[in-house]
C-alpha cells in the first residue's frame, strides 16, 4: 500500500508539488507500545482511580446532579487528567528509549495543550457517563472511549522519526517547542 501525497510542506508551511510517492509503512512497534500502555498501565490504574472516585463521592454525600459534576471536576481538574496525561507522554517516551530528562521535557512541552484538548474531549463524555451510566459500567465507557482519545494523542504527538543514512536522529514531534531544540546532523 502506498500513500501518495503529491504535496510536501516545508518548515515555513509552504507546499510544493512532488513526483515521488511516499510509501506508507505501518509502525507495529508504535501499536505495540500503545497497546501495552492501554492494557498493562492505563486500564489497571483507571480501575483504581474509578474506585477511589466513587469512594470520595459516596463519602462526601453527593447525590443527584451534583454527582456527575463532582466526579468530572475531580477527575478533570484536580488530579486524574494531569496524572494520566503525564503518564502517557512519559511512558511513550520511555518505551521509545528516551532518557528521563527527554521524557520530562516532553511532558513539560505538551502537557498544557494536552490538558486543554482533554477538557474539550472528555468533559462532555464524563458528564454524560457519570449521569446516565450505572457506576459498574462507567469504567467500561471510559476504556472504550480511551481508544479514540489515545489514537488522537498518538496522531498529535507522534514518536520520534528516524532520519539520515544508517542512523537515527531524534526529531522532536511537536513544533514550536520551548524546552527542546531539534538535534542537528
Amino acid at each position: 500500500f502506498v500513500f501518495d501525497d503529491k504535496e510536501d510542506t516545508d518548515k515555513s508551511g509552504n507546499t510544493s508539488a512532488t513526483s515521488a510517492a511516499k510509501p506508507f509503512v505501518y509502525d507495529y512497534a508504535r501499536t505495540g507500545r500503545a497497546a501495552f500502555f492501554g492494557l498493562a498501565i492505563h486500564a489497571p490504574l483507571s480501575h483504581v482511580h474509578y474506585n477511589f472516585l466513587e469512594h470520595m463521592t459516596v463519602r462526601a454525600g453527593f447525590q443527584g446532579l451534583s454527582v456527575p459534576v463532582f466526579k468530572t471536576v475531580m477527575e478533570q481538574f484536580v488530579y486524574w487528567s494531569w496524572f494520566s496525561n503525564s503518564l502517557y507522554h512519559g511512558t511513550m517516551g520511555a518505551m521509545q528509549g528516551w532518557t528521563w530528562q527527554q521524557c520530562y521535557d516532553r511532558i513539560a512541552d505538551v502537557l498544557w495543550d494536552t490538558q486543554k484538548a482533554q477538557w474539550v474531549f472528555w468533559i462532555p463524555i464524563q458528564l454524560l457517563n457519570f449521569n446516565f451510566v450505572p457506576v459498574r459500567h462507567q469504567l467500561n465507557v471510559v476504556l472504550l472511549t480511551s481508544v479514540v482519545w489515545t489514537a488522537l494523542l498518538s496522531a498529535w504527538y507522534p514518536p520520534e522519526e528516524e532520519k539520515g543514512e544508517g542512523g537515527t536522529e531524534a526529531v522532536e514531534a511537536t513544533e514550536g517547542s520551548t524546552n527542546n531544540e531539534k538535534k542537528a546532523d
